[in-house]
C-alpha cells in the first residue's frame, strides 16, 4: 500500500477505536445502573409482601409489649395514671358513662376509652382502632400462645392473657364477623368489684334448622314437633345432652349411620384435601363389617362415636336393652381404634329421660344437632347446601348421613366447607366445640 493511503487507512482505524471505547464506557454504567435499579425494585416488592404477611403478627406483638407496660394503642397513658392526667392533656371527653362508682370517658376522636375509679385513678385503657379489625383470634392464638381464659357476653367473645402484675390484656371479638372489635388492658380495683356493668347471659341454644320439600305436610309437622323436644331436653339436662356448641365462630360437622365403603371413604378424602376434621356417629353393626374403614377415619384424626349397635329407636325398648346396646356399640369400636366413645348419638335423634338418665349412668353424653341437612330426604346437593349455609350460626351441630346412598352430600361437601370457611367460620370436630373428652 502506498504511504498517503496507509497513512489515511491508519488515521481511520483511529477513528473507529475510539468510537467504540467511547460506546462500551457510555453503555457500562448504565447496564449496571440497570440491574441495581432492577434488584431494589425486587427487594421492595419482596418486602412489601412480608411486610403484608407480617403485619397482623407484629401488630398483635406490639399490643401484648404495651399491655406488659399497662398501656394500649394510640394512648401514651397507663394503668394507675390520675385521670386529671388525660383530661389536662386531652381536654374533656366526648361522653361519660358511669356504673357504681365507676367512670368511662370516651375520646372518639382517639378511639379510646378510659375506665377510672372515684379516686381518679386508671384501671382500664381500651382501644377501638380501626386496624384492629383484621386480627382473628386464630392469629392471636398463633402469635402469643392460647388464651389465658375466654367468656361470651351475648354478642361477643371475650379473650383474656393474664400478664405479670394483675394486669389482664384482653381483646374483644364481635361474633357476627370473627374479628376483634376492640381491645382492653385492665387491672382490678383493690375492692375487687367489676368495673363493667354485668351482662345477662342467657344460655345459648339453637333452635334447629333445615327444610325438605320432599317431606309430606303430616312428617313435617312431626319433625318441627320432635325439634321442640329436643330443645326441651336440652334446656332441662345441660351439660349431659348437647344440641349445639357456645356462641364462637365455629362449627362441627357430624356424620350418622356409617360406615360403608363408598360414601364414608369419598368423605374421609374431601375432610382430608380440606384440612378439617369431622365426628361420625357409627353404627356398631356396620363397625364391625367395615373395621378398616372406622381406622382409616379415626387414623386421619376424625372421631369415631357411637350411634348405636342397630340403629333402633331406643325411645322405645326398656332400660337393659338401651345398657346393652351401649355397650355392644362401645365394643365394637373399642376393637378397632382401642377407644371407647364418650358421646352417643342416639337413631333418630329419639331421646326421653330413660335414655338420658341411662347413657349418663354409662359415663356418655347426647349429642344432637342444630341444622339438619336433611340430605336423607331431599338428596339434592343444592338443598344440602343451602340448608347448611344460609343458616349457619356460631356453635352449630351439622347433621349429614355417610351411608351408600349419599351420594349428593359427598357431591355438596367441598363448597360447604369453603362457604363455611369464607363466611369465617373454623371446623372442628365435637370435643373441641363442646370443650369435652371425646372418648372415655
Amino acid at each position: 500500500m502506498k504511504a498517503p493511503y496507509r497513512f489515511f487507512f491508519l488515521l481511520f482505524l483511529i477513528v473507529l477505536l475510539t468510537a467504540c471505547y467511547r460506546e462500551v464506557k457510555h453503555s457500562e454504567p448504565t447496564s449496571k445502573e440497570t440491574k441495581v435499579h432492577e434488584h431494589a425494585e425486587n427487594e421492595n416488592v419482596n418486602e412489601i409482601e412480608n411486610n403484608k404477611d407480617d403485619k397482623n403478627i407484629r401488630l398483635i406483638r406490639q399490643i401484648l409489649n404495651l399491655a406488659t407496660k399497662g398501656m394500649t394503642l394510640d394512648s401514651d397513658f397507663k394503668l394507675f395514671d390520675p385521670i386529671k392526667e388525660v383530661h389536662n392533656s386531652w381536654g374533656d371527653p366526648s361522653k361519660t358513662d358511669r356504673y357504681k362508682e365507676y367512670f368511662y370517658d370516651e375520646y372518639s376522636n382517639r378511639t379510646i376509652t378510659i375506665g377510672y375509679s372515684e379516686d381518679g385513678e386508671i384501671f382500664d385503657i381500651r382501644s377501638y382502632n380501626k386496624v384492629l379489625g383484621t386480627l382473628t383470634i386464630d392469629e392471636i392464638s398463633s402469635s402469643i400462645g392460647k388464651p389465658s381464659f375466654s367468656r361470651n357476653m351475648n354478642d361477643e367473645s371475650i379473650y383474656g392473657y393474664r400478664l405479670e402484675d394483675g394486669i389482664e390484656l384482653k381483646f374483644i371479638i364481635a361474633n357476627s364477623t370473627g374479628k376483634v372489635d376492640h381491645i382492653s388492658v385492665y387491672r382490678k380495683v383493690e375492692n375487687n368489684e367489676k368495673p363493667e356493668p354485668p351482662k345477662v347471659v342467657e344460655k345459648y341454644i339453637l333452635d334447629i334448622k333445615g327444610t325438605s320439600e320432599k317431606l309430606s305436610d303430616n312428617a313435617w309437622a312431626n319433625m318441627l314437633k320432635s325439634r321442640e323436644q329436643m330443645k326441651t331436653l336440652t334446656k332441662e339436662n345441660e351439660g349431659t345432652v348437647f344440641l349445639n356448641g357456645p356462641n364462637q365462630r365455629m362449627v362441627a360437622l357430624t356424620f350418622d349411620d356409617g360406615p360403608d365403603r363408598e360414601i364414608t371413604l369419598g368423605i374421609i378424602g374431601i375432610l382430608k384435601k380440606y384440612d378439617v376434621r369431622g365426628s361420625f356417629f357409627f353404627v356398631g353393626e356396620k363397625v364391625q363389617q367395615n373395621a378398616d374403614v372406622v381406622k382409616t377415619a379415626f387414623q386421619a384424626g376424625n372421631l369415631v362415636l357411637s350411634h348405636s349397635f342397630y340403629h333402633n329407636d331406643l325411645s322405645k325398648v326398656d332400660k337393659g336393652e338401651i345398657v346393652n346396646d351401649l355397650r355392644m356399640t362401645n365394643d365394637a369400636i373399642e376393637d378397632v381404634i382401642g377407644k371407647r366413645p364418650a358421646l352417643f348419638r342416639p337413631p333418630y335423634g329419639a331421646t326421653n329421660e330413660q335414655v338420658i338418665t341411662t347413657v349418663k349412668e354409662q359415663n356418655q353424653k347426647i349429642v344432637l344437632w342444630s341444622i339438619d341437612t336433611l340430605d336423607w330426604s331431599q338428596k339434592e346437593s343444592d338443598n344440602i347446601g343451602q340448608n347448611v349455609l344460609t343458616n349457619v350460626r356460631n356453635g352449630d351441630i351439622i347433621l349429614f348421613h355417610s351411608d351408600e346412598d349419599k351420594t349428593e352430600t359427598l357431591r355438596a361437601l367441598p363448597s360447604i366447607i369453603l362457604g363455611l370457611q369464607k363466611k369465617g367460620f373454623q371446623v372442628v370436630t365435637l370435643d373441641r366445640l363442646l370443650d369435652t373428652k371425646a372418648y372415655k
